[in-house]
Parts: C-alpha cells; structure tokens; sequence
C-alpha cells in the first residue's frame, strides 16, 4: 500500500484539489430503487427492518440509500464533498430521511457510532488503507452482530495496470485484493463468510459508452493532467486494450466481486 502511494505520488502531473473524487462523483449515482444489482441484493438479504448500519466511505449513497429504504436507521460515513453533495441531492430527490450523512474520517471515536450500529459495511473501501488494523478494530467495535465488506479480486485503482508501461515505463505497483482481505481476517481470528457474487448491475463501472470515456477513465487512473504530453501513449494503449461488449467497451480483465461477511470478536 506504501509503494502504491508512493508510485502514484511520482507519476501524479497534476493535484486534486484536496478531493479526488470532485469530478467522478457524478458517476457514482445509482437510484436507490433500483433492482437487479446482485450486490445490493446480497445486501438487503442480510438487513432487518429494525437495523441500524453504518456504511463507511459511502461515496454517493450508492448503498446507504437503498438500505435505508429497507432498515430504521443508515449512518454514512463520507470525507468527499463532492460525494456528499450527490448523496444529499438524491436523498431529497427520493423523499429518505433516514440517513444521517457524516462527514468524517475513519476510524470514528463517536461514541453514538460504536454504541449504536448493527452491522458495520464497506463497499470497495481498504485496499489502499496503510493503517488497516485501527480500521477494522473500530468497524468491529462499531457492529454488534456482523461487518460486511464488498471487495473486487483486484484494486478498481489498477483498472488499467496494462497500459502503466506504455505510458509510465514502469508496473503499476498492485493494492491487495479481495483474497489477502480474506486472509487478513482470518489472521485476525474472525469466521469468515465469503463469496463470490454475479455479475448483475456492475455493467455500468466496467463497461464503458465510448473509447473516450474509458480514456478518460484511464486518465485519470494514471494520474494525468488533461494537457499531458503522455496522453498519445496513454490512448494508443487503451486502444489496444478496449473490446466491444453489450454496445458499449470493455477491458478483457474483468473485476470478480466478492461478498466477504464476518462476525465481530
């Protein structure tokens, strides 16, 4: 996690303003009242109505929402403004008031957190977190009968790790996955529950519109700037790597989702 840092802290041509996910958030949107997405209905398969969850690094309510509309209380934790902002637009969009949108940071000392939540999340959140130890004893601590973590096999950060020699004439140094989540429970003492889940209602994460969407994607995977003198390279290779898929692009490495359950200590 440290020589992926530091990696992207090399290579970065341009700074984020302090909040990386400014101009993405709009993509992380999703109705809450959508069906067919195999992960939330994994999901909502665990939740009862009288819960209270606690979704960690919640990103635009992709999940926070639709739980909500199916148990008393979600508390959404999300440092991104931008993240923040679309979330609060669709809660009101929707009519749900049940979700208490925070901002903060983990790991929480709020006592209400900890003393309150049942069953703590993360959706595609830890494989760049350097502290992972604090991160989890406090998720824990905060879910008085289970956490829960959605996981890709591999990093959404290294969604284009082919096209890093072509572009940064270098590897793109690899975040942990799904399987060394799983092994850290276990080394951690927890029973673990892990599977792996269809492939319904990620298409739009992975499947790209246009060649050009997926550039910029790519782009800014590789910590770009919009004026880079990389950005030939950077399309040839995506180029090379894009295949046509259900009307839209691909890439040929597709993330498997996983579904990783464990009880607290």
């Amino acid at each position: 996690m440290t020589a992926n840092r530091e990696q992207a802290e090399r290579v970065r041509e341009e700074r984020d303003g302090g909040d990386h996910y400014r101009p993405l958030a709009s993509a992380f949107r999703a109705d809450p009242r959508r069906i067919g997405d195999s992960a939330l209905d994994a999901l909502l398969d665990i939740s009862r109505a009288d819960d209270c969850w606690v979704d960690i690094g919640a990103g635009a309510g992709r999940f926070s929402l639709p739980l909500a509309l199916h148990v008393r209380k979600v508390i959404a934790i999300e440092p991104s403004p931008a993240m923040r902002a679309e979330m609060a637009n669709l809660q009101i969009e929707h009519g749900i008031t049940n979700v208490d949108l925070r901002d903060q940071r983990w790991p929480s000392d709020d006592p209400e957190i900890t003393s309150m939540a049942d069953v703590a999340l993360i959706s595609h959140v830890g494989y760049d977190i350097e502290q992972m130890g604090a991160f989890l004893d406090t998720m824990e601590r905060a879910a008085s009968r289970e956490c829960v973590a959605l996981q890709y096999d591999h990093s959404p950060g290294s969604l284009f790790w082919q096209v890093w020699p072509a572009v940064h004439g270098e590897e793109q140094v690899h975040l942990p996955g799904a399987s060394e989540f799983i092994e850290l429970l276990g080394s951690r003492g927890a029973q673990v529950d892990a599977r792996e889940l269809e492939r319904r209602g990620d298409r739009q994460r992975f499947v790209f519109e246009t060649p050009e969407q997926a550039m910029e994607w790519a782009r800014r995977r590789l910590w770009l700037s919009e004026g880079s003198q990389k950005l030939n390279a950077l399309r040839e290779a995506v180029a090379e790597l894009l295949r046509e898929h259900d009307g839209g692009w691909s890439l040929p490495d597709q993330p498997k989702q996983m579904l990783i359950r464990w009880r607290t200590r």
